[in-house]
């Protein structure tokens, strides 16, 4: 005998359950914060990054960052020196290029006993632009990283302020930086000995602006590919940023990297890589690495991992 059995019952719990489902979907909408309210891991920053990699900063390069921090008659930009135990002579210098410039600049020496005080933070939220001198960037980390100082420049990065620097001022700027504290060769020849390897011991906790990089500076002029590979083989979620001396890296609110100045910007992206783990030998084991070579006015999409040269010019 054949049994034949209703399906209206099933199809009656299949559209309750479904109903049910849109409304805990809508609820859960509705209890969330608002847009602005939002963590700022959730938003892409309104801000701009704009890093050097040390040496002179070319003329185009400020002016890029007066454009970003407002313009001549609207930027208040912040000159942050804390990286260098020599004084503030270097950003000095730097407020009066920003001056020469039309622009309002003064330096903000923030020490120990100020990077929590609501004096610093209330100081600081005036400014359009945050610039970091350069130095050791060690001092920059362990003075502000968790500070309220530090969050009041994230906040304001986030909501459209231009946050930017120059050698220690550049690799501060990721969430995990290269300390600089790996061997100084004596000679070129010692210079071939030191080679790629796993286990880098070097890095430290940076402040987290640029997102899925590692920053090396003074690139080309000190010779830090073995360095910066060898961080990268370690940590090969993070694209490896090298930025040679009178050149910049110009992070949009797009999410695209912008070159600019003299130089180049060499990328390494081991994001789709094969790299060999083995743990009884440190000598780097890897393929598949991609190289970026860009020149001023390239662009590099990281989301794509698209390329874009700058048009020849024309006749």
């Amino acid at each position: 005998m054949v049994v034949v059995r209703s399906v209206r019952p099933l199809l009656h719990v299949r559209r309750v359950s479904v109903v049910v489902g849109w409304l805990v979907c809508l609820v859960a909408l509705w209890a969330l914060p608002a847009w602005g309210q939002m963590p700022s891991f959730f938003r892409q920053p309104k801000g701009s990054l704009l890093i050097v990699g040390g040496g002179d900063t070319p003329l185009q390069v400020v002016q890029r960052f007066v454009a970003l921090a407002g313009g001549a008659e609207k930027a208040r930009i912040a000159v942050l020196p804390m990286a260098s135990a020599q004084g503030d002579e270097e950003a000095q210098e730097m407020v009066a290029d920003f001056q020469r410039l039309g622009v309002s600049a003064q330096v903000v020496d923030i020490g120990p006993q100020d990077a929590d005080a609501d004096s610093t933070v209330a100081r600081l939220e005036a400014f359009t632009g945050y610039w970091f001198s350069g130095g050791d960037q060690t001092r920059l980390s362990s003075l502000l990283v968790g500070s309220r100082a530090l969050q009041v420049i994230e906040t304001r990065y986030q909501n459209g302020a231009v946050v930017g620097g120059t050698s220690a001022g550049a690799s501060v700027m990721s969430s995990l930086m290269l300390t600089g504290n790996w061997r100084t060769p004596n000679n070129a020849e010692e210079q071939e000995q030191i080679n790629i390897a796993r286990g880098m011991k070097e890095l430290a906790p940076g402040f987290g602006f640029f997102k899925g990089a590692i920053v090396d500076q003074h690139f080309m002029h000190r010779a830090r590919y073995n360095r910066l590979l060898s961080a990268v083989l370690d940590h090969p979620q993070l694209i490896g940023v090298g930025i040679d001396e009178e050149t910049a890296l110009l992070v949009r609110p797009d999410g695209v990297w912008e070159v600019l100045g003299t130089h180049y910007v060499k990328l390494f992206d081991a994001r789709q890589a094969r790299i060999i783990d083995d743990t009884n030998d440190l000598l780097a084991k890897a393929s598949d690495i991609r190289m970026h070579i860009l020149p001023e006015g390239g662009t590099f999409d990281p989301r794509r991992g698209r390329v874009r040269f700058p048009l020849p010019p024309q006749p």
